[in-house]
């Protein structure tokens, strides 16, 4: 599975064109951000742009295309915690932003999402502990510079 996919079937999904920053390290799956110069690199708490579609080259100012995430969207992503699944409900939950693996976690989460739904389509039981959330992310860490 991808660190982060869009849930929602029913919604549009808008794409943009973008360039790589330098310094970009992440792969498909992953959220990413712009960086002043507009290029993108891996995201951080609180400033995401959208989903990558496509693993990062190594090579600055190479375009590839980026899912933007809505605030009104549901996205399914991994989560490290020692609560089940259903005990998350309706909380605040954070990334780590590792490439390849951005998982979520509940513990001093203040920034990024929050947990809509638990989701058992990968084979994860009701109060299994880690698997993977529906959430929706917070308007304010979407990255709106652009």
């Amino acid at each position: 599975m991808a660190s982060v996919e869009n849930a929602s079937s029913n919604n549009p999904q808008v794409v943009r064109c973008v360039e790589h920053a330098s310094a970009g390290s992440f792969q498909r799956g992953d959220l990413v951000k712009l960086a002043s110069n507009g290029k993108a690199q891996i995201a951080t708490a609180g400033v995401i742009f959208g989903i990558a579609r496509a693993d990062a080259t190594g090579t600055e100012d190479t375009v590839f295309e980026v899912e933007r995430v809505n605030a009104n969207d549901l996205y399914r992503a991994r989560y490290t915690s020692s609560a089940t699944s259903q005990a998350l409900q309706g909380d605040v939950v954070d990334f780590t932003f590792t490439a390849g693996a951005h998982t979520l976690s509940e513990s001093g989460a203040t920034t990024d999402a929050y947990v809509v739904d638990f989701d058992l389509s990968g084979g994860e039981s009701i109060g299994d502990t880690g698997g993977k959330l529906l959430i929706q992310f917070i308007q304010t860490a979407i990255d709106s510079q652009f």
